[in-house]
Parts: structure tokens; sequence; C-alpha cells
């Protein structure tokens, strides 16, 4: 299945004035035509990258692509390269770029809140809140649950289970993964660990 390619469209056509056919030599007869090519992704247009044009004769129907316009017709290339220059792609060309574009800011922006969020949840612990911690020596996941909290610490189980997973909690928040033996950590435990980078979010489940 072919998930990328190229394609076009054309944008406009319009005469050029005061310069002659290369060749039948008659005044004012040529057009040019002017396409934009594009990458597309899923038949998702990304990006333009190329403006063809092509000049055709009104009077003898001649016709060039415009790298191969004669070498003596230097005037109707100067023409051409005026027409191209001042030739915008389609807006829709760049759709797909700009989708990307709005998806990292999403991302972005959900990124710094999620950080907000976790921070403010780690200065005010509630009962249920879920830590996710990362194991240095595995390099995995886990889970710590609050299951007490106090002005400076927080009671916590730990869940038995571990993945590779940076976001771990739809796959192991569950009951039963829980210990019953709570351990307590302080507050300086807490901020010790996230700067560490060995507790990486905090999460607030409605209980």
């Amino acid at each position: 299945m072919i998930f990328f390619g190229t394609n076009g469209s054309h944008v406009r056509t319009e005469p050029l004035p005061g310069v002659t056919c290369p060749a039948c030599h008659t005044a004012n007869q040529l057009r040019v035509s002017i396409f934009s090519r594009y990458v597309h992704l899923y038949w998702i247009p990304v990006l333009p990258y190329r403006k063809p044009a092509v000049v055709q004769c009104q009077q003898c129907q001649a016709s060039w692509e415009y790298g191969k316009i004669p070498a003596e017709a230097d005037a109707v290339k100067q023409a051409v390269r005026v027409r191209k220059a001042a030739t915008r792609a389609p807006w829709w060309h760049w759709s797909g770029a700009a989708l990307l574009a709005l998806g990292v800011a999403w991302a972005a922006i959900f990124t710094i809140r999620k950080a907000q969020h976790s921070a403010v949840f780690l200065a005010a612990p509630h009962v249920g809140d879920i830590y996710t911690v990362r194991d240095d020596s595995t390099r995995n996941y886990s889970l710590l649950k609050v299951v007490r909290a106090q002005a400076n610490t927080v009671d916590v189980v730990a869940n038995a289970y571990e993945t590779d997973d940076a976001h771990p909690i739809r796959k192991l928040n569950r009951p039963g993964n829980f210990s019953k033996e709570p351990f307590t950590l302080t507050q300086l435990d807490l901020q010790s660990m996230k700067n560490k980078g060995q507790l990486t979010d905090v999460d607030r489940v409605e209980e």
C-alpha cells in the first residue's frame, strides 16, 4: 500500500504579451500555464515543492516546458520566470504541514499543562493519587498509589508489576496489582525522586 507520493494541480493560465513565439514568430500569441506539484501523505497534501510551467502558442499550437524553451527565446523565459515568481501554491497544498504544526502545538500545550498539574498534585497530595516511577536499573516503569496523605508525608503502596511503557497507568492501575503493605515518603523524598527523574508523573484519579 502506498502511503505517500506526489501530485499536482493547475494554478493559473495567462497570456504573455509582448513576446514572440520561438516557432512561428507570431507576437502576442503565447500563453503560460503554471502548475504546483506537492508531496502527499495518505493523499493529504503536505507541502508544495515545485512549480512547473508550460508555454503554448495559440497560433501554431507549439508548446514547451519551461526548461525546454529554446535558448534564443530569452524574453519568453524571462516572462515565464516573472509569472512563476508571482504564483503561489494553493493554500490547501500546505494542509498536511498545517495539521502537523497544529498537532505539535497541541502536544506541547498538553505536555506543559500536564507538567503543571503534576507539580500541583505533588505539592498537595490526595488519597488515590498515582505516581509513575521509573526504576533506574531496569529503565522500566511502575506505579505508587497514595493511601494516606498528611501535611508533609504520604503513605503509598507499590504496584507489583512494571512495564517499559512510560505511561503505565492504563496497563497497571488495577486494585489487585498493589501491595497491601504501605510505606511512607516525605515531601522531600518525593521532590528528590522527581529531580532525579525517578518520579515522572502524577495522576489524580477520582475514587
